[in-house]
């Protein structure tokens, strides 16, 4: 081992003991390993030239993810051209987004998650982004490549390391691309069979980089050809078409049962772009080979992302990404809890990238059991054909779930035993079910023979959301409708909602579901009766909130959730944990989803069916949040007090059809939304209002002064306005009242003006703004201003203030913007952390009154503020060598390893108290401060102080 090497960036610590996290990938007993590990390490063998996996393990059931593989080339046993292929095998499997390279003197850093930048002049070459030499040590640069970064997810926070990645030219989105390309080429949305035997192209090309086929075996279709390419190249449609009938007798099955491909659709022209696709030798008109996307690491699931492409789009349907898909089926189907015989089933299967991975799961366990030796072809279409079931209404996506499942199945097989003992099982009408998911309901309530018969241990997909039902969906509709009165109409027809309370009925009694659902289940109020109804009737185990990622889904912006649940009736006492995922730059680059402990929310069950407001209080932090919600939510607001005072109160007009003239609108001075801000109004910009058509032209008192107009914007501007008549619309609400009353409105106005930062605070709170496409409130929201007879009761404690304040100021950006807000892009500085001590010991001193605050450390990315009890303690590694203190102290101890995960760290030793966290702002601020505090007290409770 290059120990010396390797203690560059702490693989392995001065004592030349391993980084907790790395695993060789020979000589050891893989049993002492997580499945997960287990099956990495396996795959890795696979490379020859690996000889570590580095690991970032999770304490919350994920699988543990690779973060770098690691090359021990001290003895220079490999040259530079043998580890620019492993560069390029590393790169297209897309597992490990970087490949350290140790040399007896240096270590090389490689990335493997952006652009083939290392291809030059049509072929591979060694090219480090970073050499890190023995001889010349830059602190800095060895530590922003430490493994210790990459260990707690630090390393992507930093905003240069960023860099090295971009999803969008990573070798799987490449090749998505290039093959979507073609398609465009060929037409395919206008030529089905030409699709069809596009996509057949990539499974033959998969195939033969698996080197499946035999010494000779395309010569036999046309003369001299040595691989496909040649025959597509060369031969005719007669000799292409030979070519996929021997191929369709030859593995059997509904693989290759393509249409009859008529003769004119393979012409020379059709002939030319499926070898450009073979050879990709076009993306964009570049040109590069096609040796470059070899299949031969490419992992099936990316193929059935590809697949996903050509799935119908108009049943609501949007891409799943994979790191999506592998989150759910980890919270699903953990390893720890599988058998090896659930029933699994996909009620809106698309491509099958569901299916797809619950089934090598369900291989990753029968190879743990038997020694991970390599199941055979008996084995793995008995585990499929039990254990695995698709519906989908779509025809090419079942065909296209079909060509997945059989890829899945030859990625388990050595490539002899694919050519000389695999057949494949039609799955089409036995497990795969080209049908409507609600019909095949109805069979089973008629009991008729269904593939839902005998129920299902775990029900996982990505359901369509329109607000459209087939017959067969009005009919479960009625239904279930009729059963629970309760249970209300289904909010907007939304198709999804009904997937969800459907497939509660078609679980085994301990069986899971896992469906992704829109937003509004949870955020939008006409959606109440319906969630609670699901709630009472149904354990909800884990609600994933991805309302703070934007662009999760290729081809739509969707806003979802994920609902995790049983069957059965929750009890009194039950917790719901509701997590709230950010946009960080490793879920934008697709790496993995971060959560940290300020994204972990446990919600009793009492309040999930009775506040709808809890989870908008989750989503901008949680905590105390919900109280205060609470507390103002029951004062008398806005819309109460102007209903008393009888005063008119709305929106501005709507333009519409000129057959609604307004004489009161039209010519007078008109105030455009653009023109009002926090500042107040220009003037200047008043103008003459030329429509003459109103769709809602309101009345004319809503335009006479004395006025308070406020604008439906999150910054809430608002002004009073008695100068002269003025018209507005939609964009701003108007309160107008008679003159005998403006000392009363213009006492509203000050209240207002006086607690513009409260009331902000109120609306992100318990507004829409934070889930639209932009800043803007509805009237609703601001009718719900709380507005008390006595004005003190709007007043904040100093916790409240703090919290009030990082609201407005951070955390409405940060669910907007995730890895762009200041929280995420800024470390923390000293002044942040002198305003987080301070509160802190304030909210302690009331129990602790001897707190005090000691001196911060930094340290490869975090944060260490130290606090102790009465007197300094006599802790020289405070003060001496701060970071090898620190870091043995987080990172060799396997009980700290929940760093990695939930991001914060408290430690207590005699009268000292470490709190340990990333260096980002996100985790220094007041209202941080507020929840830190708040379970400090219930640790020194417990601990008995």
């Amino acid at each position: 081992m290059a120990t010396n090497t390797l203690q560059l960036v702490n693989i392995v610590d001065s004592d030349g003991r391993p980084t907790s996290g790395l695993v060789p990938v020979r000589g050891i007993d893989k049993a002492n390993l997580k499945i997960d590990e287990q099956a990495v390490v396996t795959y890795a063998e696979t490379f020859d030239h690996i000889d570590y996996v580095f690991f970032r393990r999770f304490s919350d059931g994920r699988s543990s993810q690779i973060s770098a593989y690691i090359v021990d080339n001290s003895d220079g046993r490999l040259d530079e051209n043998t580890l620019a292929e492993l560069h390029l095998k590393v790169w297209l499997q897309g597992a490990a987004p970087l490949l350290y390279i140790a040399w007896p003197t240096r270590i090389d850093i490689l990335t493997c998650a952006r652009e083939a930048y290392f291809w030059k002049n049509d072929e591979c070459q060694y090219t480090p982004i970073e050499a890190l030499s023995t001889a010349s040590v830059i602190t800095n640069e060895l530590n922003r490549f430490s493994v210790l970064r990459l260990a707690d997810g630090t390393f992507w926070e930093e905003q240069r390391n960023g860099e090295l990645l971009d999803y969008a030219k990573s070798a799987h989105q490449l090749l998505i691309e290039a093959v979507v390309e073609t398609d465009a080429a060929l037409e395919g949305s206008k030529n089905p069979v030409l699709r069809q035997l596009l996509l057949l192209m990539v499974l033959i090309k998969y195939l033969e980089d698996r080197h499946v086929f035999p010494d000779g075996f395309f010569g036999k279709f046309h003369q001299g050809a040595t691989d496909f390419f040649e025959v597509l190249k060369g031969g005719d449609s007669e000799e292409v078409c030979s070519l996929l009938d021997f191929l369709e007798e030859k593995f059997n099955g509904d693989v290759f049962s393509l249409p009859t491909i008529e003769r004119q659709s393979l012409n020379n022209k059709t002939l030319i772009y499926f070898a450009n696709l073979v050879e990709a030798r076009t993306l964009n008109q570049q040109r590069y080979l096609w040796r470059q996307f070899s299949f031969k690491h490419i992992p099936v699931e990316i193929i059935s992302n590809l697949y996903q492409r050509f799935v119908d789009g108009g049943h609501g349907a949007v891409y799943t990404p994979p790191i999506l898909a592998s989150l759910l089926l980890d919270y699903t189907m953990p390893y720890e809890k599988l058998t090896g015989r659930e029933r699994v089933l996909d009620p809106a299967c698309g491509s099958g990238i569901f299916l797809v991975g619950a089934f090598k799961r369900l291989i990753n366990i029968w190879r743990s059991q038997n020694n991970w030796q390599r199941p055979d072809v008996d084995t793995l279409k008995s585990i499929l054909k039990q254990s695995i079931f698709g519906i989908e209404l779509d025809r090419d996506a079942i065909h296209l779930t079909a060509f997945s499942m059989c890829l899945a199945i030859c990625d388990a097989l050595q490539p002899n035993v694919i050519w000389e003992e695999l057949k494949f099982d039609k799955l089409r009408e036995s497990n795969l079910l080209e049908a409507d998911f609600f019909n095949a309901l109805l069979d089973l309530h008629q009991d008729k023979p269904s593939v839902l018969q005998n129920g299902f241990d775990i029900v996982i997909g990505n359901p369509p959301f329109e607000s459209r039902l087939s017959a067969a969906g009005i009919e479960i509709n009625k239904a279930a409708q009729h059963k629970d009165n309760e249970r209300g109409k289904l909010p907007d027809n939304q198709l999804a909602y009904l997937f969800l309370e459907q497939a509660f009925n078609i679980l085994r009694p301990d069986g899971t579901v896992c469906l992704i659902q829109p937003h509004g289940l949870l955020y939008n109020s006409f959606a109440r009766k319906f969630q609670t109804a699901i709630f009472q009737k149904h354990r909800i185990d884990t609600i994933l909130d991805f309302v703070s990622i934007r662009k999760l889904y290729e081809g739509a912006d969707s806003k979802t959730i994920a609902i995790l649940a049983q069957p059965s009736e929750p009890p009194d006492n039950h917790q719901i944990m509701h997590q709230t995922f950010r946009r960080t730059v490793s879920v934008k680059e697709h790496i993995c989803f971060e959560i940290d402990h300020y994204d972990w929310h446990y919600v009793p069950q009492k309040q999930a069916e009775s506040y709808q407001y809890i989870w908008r209080s989750n989503l901008l932090g949680g905590s105390r949040l919900f109280d205060i919600s609470q507390r103002f939510q029951s004062m008398r607001n806005l819309a109460e007090f102007v209903k008393q005072q009888c005063w008119d109160y709305g929106n501005g007009f709507i333009v519409g059809k000129a057959d609604k003239p307004a004489t009161f609108l039209t010519g007078k001075d008109f105030l455009p939304a653009s023109a009002f801000n926090v500042g107040g109004i220009d003037e200047s910009k008043i103008r003459p209002l030329d429509e003459i058509g109103f769709e809602r032209p309101r009345n004319e008192d809503l335009y006479t002064p004395p006025l308070i107009l406020i604008k439906k914007i999150d910054s809430l501007p608002v002004i009073f306005w008695n100068k002269s008549y003025l018209t507005y619309n939609y964009r701003i609400v108007g309160i107008h009242s008679p003159l005998t009353q403006e000392p009363e409105l213009l006492k509203l106005y000050n209240a207002l003006s006086q607690h513009h930062e409260f009331y902000q605070f109120f609306c992100a709170l318990n507004g829409m703004s934070l889930l639209g496409t932009a800043t803007a409130l509805s009237k609703e929201d601001i009718d719900k201003l709380p507005y008390p007879e006595d004005l003190n009761e709007l007043s904040l404690s100093f916790w409240e203030k703090a919290l009030c304040e990082d609201t407005v100021k951070y955390m409405t950006e940060y669910v907007r913007l995730g890895q762009n807000s200041e929280l995420l892009k800024r470390a923390a500085n000293s002044n942040d952390l002198q305003d987080y001590a301070e509160l802190f010991t304030r909210m302690l001193k009331s129990v602790y009154s001897n707190l005090q605050v000691g001196n911060p450390i930094f340290v490869d990315g975090l944060i260490c503020q130290p606090f102790y009890f009465g007197e300094r303690p006599d802790s020289s590694w405070l003060t001496e060598q701060q970071d090898i203190g620190l870091r043995k102290l987080i990172y060799d101890d396997e009980k700290h390893s929940f760093l990695r995960t939930v991001r914060i760290l408290r430690l207590y030793s005699e009268n000292l108290l470490l709190l340990i966290k990333p260096d980002r702002l996100r985790y220094w601020i007041r209202s941080a401060a507020v929840r830190d505090a708040d379970e400090t007290i219930v640790d020194l409770n417990r601990q008995g102080y």
